[in-house]
């Protein structure tokens, strides 16, 4: 059926499968093309993704998806009464020599000079609305619970832990707010093309297509943040090694302003990891998966210490000149 769509549509002879793509996706000759549903997406968001795609792909980078025009005249195409947008890629090699730091910041630094305004993808200046809307739900199941009383380890030990994040999450709060009040951006600061959350295996789990589905407009040090915490918490006895590397590699490219270094310290800061699992507990997940996050709080919770020394010492670990730039330490760590 869908094959037979795509052929109507685009004149497009769906040959091979693919696997391990976000998105159905298939190879025609050296094409790969990937389908994207976009149910309830506003037409604002799929024409700014669109901006995205075009500018990244007019600026060099082979690995960015386009969006294929169908034979009707429009990008947008329906099949059992499903929304989609066809994307393509050519079948491309990924990089012998994978080098995160330099080809992250060679995509922000291509990502940085679009000409039309980013509104409905953008998230520049929304981390404080954000993170207060992440704490004020938190603190509400918290309080819910302290008075029903927990009746199992996850919650015992949510109540215990809840206050020390939540402080943590204040911090990082006031960090950005001050950092807004205090800095002066500087061009390196301009929002450009980032990840909603930008991993290890972001690029090469996708076989190096880069989906503008995946996209945000953003200030770059968010890719950075969620790069190092994920490095961080898979290697938290050897990460300076691997994270030093990164930073080392990225500035080489981009150094930071005082306004970017304090930016990914205000995100630092915030305790994501911690949110994000009490979140998941409580969103009705399965039993086993309960387990799983049990043993996830614990582990996260021991290891408290440890990351507030790897915060205590993050400037220096990211080569940020921080008495040069005069950046402001959180005295309690």
């Amino acid at each position: 059926m869908i094959e037979e769509i795509i052929f109507n549509n685009y004149g497009i002879q769906v040959e091979l499968e693919e696997a391990n793509i976000r998105f159905p996706s298939f190879r025609s000759g050296n094409m790969i093309y990937s389908i994207v549903p976009i149910e309830n997406m506003e037409q604002e968001e799929l024409v700014e993704r669109h901006i995205m795609s075009q500018h990244l792909i007019s600026q060099g980078d082979r690995h960015v998806s386009a969006f294929v025009l169908a034979n009707h005249g429009s990008y947008v195409s329906e099949a059992d009464e499903q929304l989609f947008i066809l994307l393509a890629n050519q079948a491309l090699e990924g990089p012998k020599n994978f080098n995160p730091g330099r080809r992250l910041a060679r995509f922000h630094q291509r990502g940085r000079n679009i000409n039309e305004t980013i509104r409905t993808c953008s998230r520049i200046g929304k981390w404080k609305e954000l993170w207060e809307q992440r704490i004020d739900q938190l603190e509400k199941i918290w309080r819910d619970k302290l008075n029903s009383h927990p009746d199992n380890q996850f919650e015992k030990l949510f109540i215990e832990t809840f206050p020390y994040y939540m402080v943590l999450g204040e911090n990082a709060i006031q960090y950005l707010v001050d950092t807004e009040i205090d800095d002066t951006p500087q061009i390196v600061d301009s929002g450009t093309v980032c990840y909603e959350r930008f991993l290890h295996d972001t690029w090469k789990s996708n076989k190096w297509i880069k989906n503008p589905f995946d996209w945000v407009f953003d200030h770059g040090t968010r890719d950075v943040a969620e790069w190092v915490r994920e490095h961080y918490f898979q290697n938290v006895h050897t990460y300076q090694r691997g994270i030093g590397h990164f930073f080392h590699e990225y500035q080489s490219i981009e150094p930071l302003s005082s306004f970017s270094a304090r930016l990914l310290y205000s995100r630092m800061l915030f305790p994501i990891h911690y949110f994000e699992t009490v979140e998941e507990y409580f969103s009705k997940t399965t039993e086993s998966r309960s387990n799983e996050l049990e043993d996830k709080i614990s582990t996260i919770t021991k290891s408290s210490p440890q990351y507030e020394s790897f915060l205590k010492h993050f400037y220096e670990l990211a080569e940020v000149p921080a008495k040069q730039y005069d950046l402001p330490k959180i005295d309690w760590i």
